[in-house]
């Protein structure tokens, strides 16, 4: 009795996590919703046409997985360099600008999609013009498994420009997206390119985000909204 479950719980192992491949390639490639369920389903060499809703439910339950299987990485990455960050007992915005780009340029050499990861957490974040709802996907890229992204937020928030922390400004969220954004251009490069470059550079370009000034025009366009 045990010896037929265990067979017959390793063909469903097997198609879920086929199906998981099948998803994060077509995801890069054609763009999270330009592909159709079926083209998964066939991609990932399921014959039962129902195997991804049996598994997954429907694109957003695979979206998720998707992302929760590669998050769950990052967020590791994450919360290590956030570790040693605060053992410093320092403020370095550098430093924290680092702890968002590294775990993010590891998925660049992650053979089992990290490259598409990078390509489908891009389009995400740049579908996204207002708060993030609980439950939608890219919610799962902005509250990594581990927590990793919100305990990087609060520890930015007060070596920022008061104004830029929120909204409307959403510095934060300009510099995540902003490092997604070229993440998912490099991840379409050759895998064998050389990142030290890439990886200083960026990290250079996301501080410089973060600690932009906010300008004098932009503060008087803010008290403009606020007093109408």
């Amino acid at each position: 009795m045990t010896h037929t479950s265990t067979r017959d719980a390793e063909p469903a192992t097997d198609a879920r996590s086929a199906l998981i491949r099948a998803a994060t390639r077509l995801f890069a490639e054609r763009g999270i919703y330009a592909v159709s369920l079926r083209e998964i389903t066939r991609a990932a060499g399921q014959r039962n046409t129902t195997a991804l809703q049996y598994h997954f439910t429907n694109r957003e339950g695979l979206l998720r997985e998707v992302l929760i299987e590669h998050g769950r990485d990052v967020g590791a990455r994450r919360n290590t360099l956030l570790d040693q960050y605060e053992l410093t007992g320092r403020d370095d915005l550098r430093t924290l600008a680092s702890a968002l780009v590294l775990p993010l340029i590891a998925k660049l050499s992650d053979p089992a999609g990290g490259r598409e990861y990078l390509q489908i957490t891009a389009e995400l974040l740049g579908r996204t013009n207002r708060m993030v709802e609980p439950g939608e996907p890219a919610a799962i890229v902005l509250d990594d498994p581990g927590g990793s992204l919100a305990r990087w937020l609060g520890l930015v928030a007060p070596m920022l420009p008061p104004e830029a922390v929120g909204p409307p400004l959403h510095r934060r969220f300009a510099a995540i997206h902003f490092a997604h954004l070229e993440l998912s251009r490099r991840a379409k490069d050759d895998p064998r390119s050389e990142q030290t470059l890439f990886t200083h550079y960026l990290t250079d370009l996301v501080a410089a985000v973060l600690a932009a000034p906010v300008s004098d025009e932009t503060k008087r366009v803010l008290a403009t909204r606020q007093r109408s």
